[in-house]
């Protein structure tokens, strides 16, 4: 995995920019909207970015690295792959991704956005498919298997209101239990 090191005044920013979009939309993510929300001169944004679309780029870096390849780390630090994908639902249930959703709805207007999408669902999606090799799955039923597990966690993101993060990870365990049943027939 990547060594992602960022200022902790870029990550404010970020983690800022973030909580805009989630309560105001990403038409809010101009330079001097968010200069005026934060209340700080632009000479303040632009210590730390180079320009909107500079700004725009990190924030997608920022949201893959935390929420994806982070992620991946800490699931990563669980010995077996059972194990890894409990752990990775645990680190899931146990973290805000309110902005994914509004991310998602941002890339079906702006394509360079769902470029940035596609990067973490790839990434994702290997992931699980990784996992499920280390299951035993033949490659294309693990594929299968990693693609039904991570569109279940896009849709139960979808629902309203969300599910609790212990329904989350109960409902989760019961797909895991059914695959693993299934695998010993």
């Amino acid at each position: 995995m990547t060594n992602y090191h960022i200022s902790e005044a870029k990550k404010d920013w970020l983690d800022f920019a973030l909580k805009v979009l989630m309560e105001n939309g990403p038409e809010q993510l101009k330079i001097q909207s968010l200069c005026d929300k934060k209340g700080v001169s632009k000479g303040s944004f632009y210590h730390h970015f180079a320009s909107r679309s500079d700004f725009i780029e990190q924030l997608m870096e920022y949201w893959y690295q935390s929420m994806t390849i982070n992620f991946i780390q800490q699931a990563n630090q669980a010995a077996t792959p059972i194990e890894r994908l409990e752990k990775l639902d645990k680190v899931i249930a146990s973290h805000n991704t309110e902005a994914e959703l509004h991310i998602r709805a941002w890339a079906l207007r702006t394509p360079n956005i769902k470029v940035h999408l596609e990067k973490i669902d790839q990434q994702r999606i290997a992931y699980l498919t990784e996992c499920y090799l280390g299951l035993g799955l033949e490659e294309q039923a693990a594929a299968d298997h990693a693609m039904m597990a991570y569109a279940n966690f896009l849709g139960m993101q979808q629902i309203h209101p969300a599910p609790d993060p212990e329904d989350v990870l109960r409902i989760t365990a019961l797909g895991m239990k059914s695959l693993l049943s299934h695998k010993q027939d």
